[in-house]
């Protein structure tokens, strides 16, 4: 039931990625394939399962419902984060202030349970709230492919293990620790981003390749794109790769108005009559990848296949924050070609 996407693109001024995406398939009885030996470079890597949380959306489910709704899931930024006094000033010249408080926010993302995940109550406050929402998602992609830490592990044993790919770009929730510190509180909050992929290899004893991307706005198609070259090269038998964003400290905003970034009015308009900016949104969501014949073989459910990927740096263009064209066509154009 999945209609065919030919391609998916993004690039931000540090990096860019694409991937071209085949139509659902049905799981038919194959012969299982060796695990231990490297994949073909040009076998298509399945989807077996995913979970996301979005802006009003605490499912996926939820999510598509929205979208045929054409709800809108934009608000203001909810007073829990952070006050709007002192904050906010509708005039982009004014100094120091941020002239946006609008996006799309996620609910409860302080909500968490760290004795599920073998984490100490005392520990968990200590984490940035990243890294546990995607330790949950990652959970749920699991639950959602139908497999156990333990069952996944084992079928995974002889080809490398489970393979763990985040990507993310914004690690701000440090910065409440140095505020503490500051005002004479010795408090010290986690400020590695690789720790959010890391909790999850630890959580699941996945054995795999264990990594946290951050090629600013391309991060998350970056992590997809090294999971399904690492499936390729063998390196694991298994990836669950994805990305995590969550807007947790105003510093984020203020850059976002300092450097001119942010709609005016809260709203995004690009090219259109307008737009001067765009809405900062958060989600996080994950994908569990298997090389295809694999996943046949395994008789998985299966949502779509990932025929290639690639990667590129746009080099000089216009401007640092401005994409090259001509940079992404051809990247584009190679990865419908691989």
């Amino acid at each position: 039931d999945c209609a065919p996407v030919a391609a998916a693109a993004a690039q931000s001024d540090d990096s860019a990625a694409v991937t071209a995406i085949a139509p659902a398939q049905t799981p038919a009885p194959l012969a299982p394939v060796p695990q231990s030996s490297p994949q073909r470079a040009d076998e298509g890597i399945a989807i077996v399962g995913l979970a996301g949380r979005y802006p009003r959306s605490p499912t996926l489910a939820a999510f598509w419902d929205n979208l045929k709704a054409g709800v809108d899931c934009v608000g203001e930024i909810p007073a829990e984060r952070w006050s709007l006094d002192g904050f906010y000033d509708p005039d982009p010249a004014a100094h120091g202030k941020s002239y946006s408080k609008w996006g799309g926010f996620l609910d409860g993302v302080a909500d968490f349970d760290p004795r599920f995940f073998n984490i100490s109550p005392r520990e968990a406050p200590m984490m940035d709230p990243q890294e546990r929402l995607f330790l949950m998602c990652a959970h749920e992609t699991l639950e959602d492919a139908g497999y156990t830490r333990e069952a996944l592990n084992r079928g995974a044993e002889a080809g490398g293990g489970v393979g763990v790919f985040v990507g993310v770009m914004h690690a701000e929730y440090q910065l409440y620790g140095a505020q503490a510190q500051m005002s004479g509180e010795p408090l010290a909050l986690g400020s590695g981003i690789g720790s959010i992929a890391n909790r999850v290899s630890y959580f699941g004893n996945f054995q795999g390749p264990s990594l946290a991307i951050d090629s600013m706005c391309s991060s998350s198609l970056s992590a997809i794109h090294l999971a399904c070259r690492s499936l390729r090269d063998g390196e694991c038998a298994v990836a669950l790769a994805g990305g995590v964003n969550v807007s947790l400290h105003p510093n984020k905003y203020l850059g976002l108005s300092q450097a001119r970034f942010a709609s005016s009015q809260g709203r995004c308009a690009a090219f259109g009559e307008g737009g001067d900016g765009y809405v900062p949104g958060e989600g996080v969501g994950a994908v569990l990848l298997k090389p295809l014949a694999q996943a046949l073989a395994d008789g998985d459910r299966i949502y779509g296949v990932i025929k290639g990927s690639g990667l590129n740096h746009g080099g000089r263009s216009n401007g640092f924050a401005v994409p090259n064209a001509a940079a992404q066509a051809r990247l584009i154009r190679r990865t419908l070609q691989r």
